[in-house]
């Protein structure tokens, strides 16, 4: 898997961290299994999205915490988090054989995202 670097805009995720960080150890981008194939940024979606209301969610999305000794690192020095990236939208310019993305930088969005199909990368290109 490769690791580009995230921005992420979804700050009602359990993974957001200030400075528009993801704090997931692992990200999956798939196309919108009820659009079937990809023709623009809004049919992707991240499903490593957690909506956060409680601390019981956080307490649920600690199995893909990215917290390998990194964390206090980011907020000091300004250390940037990166999951690992994989893509399954075979449709996208930056899609790579083995499900990896060969972007240098992801940016995913979803202004007030209440379930993973909110979300979107915003970085899909069409082939």
């Amino acid at each position: 898997m490769s690791n580009p670097i995230v921005k992420c805009t979804v700050d009602q995720c359990t993974h957001y961290m200030p400075g528009d960080q993801c704090m997931a150890a692992k990200i999956s981008v798939y196309n919108d299994e009820m659009e079937g194939n990809s023709a623009k940024s809004a049919d992707t979606q991240c499903k490593a999205f957690h909506h956060r209301k409680t601390v019981g969610d956080m307490i649920g999305a600690l199995h893909n915490a990215n917290v390998g000794g990194s964390v206090s690192a980011a907020f000091l020095e300004g250390t940037q988090i990166t999951p690992a990236v994989e893509c399954f939208v075979n449709e996208c310019k930056f899609w790579d054989n083995g499900n990896y993305c060969g972007a240098d930088q992801i940016h995913v969005t979803g202004t007030n995202a209440s379930k993973t199909t909110d979300t979107d990368c915003e970085t899909f290109k069409k082939k």
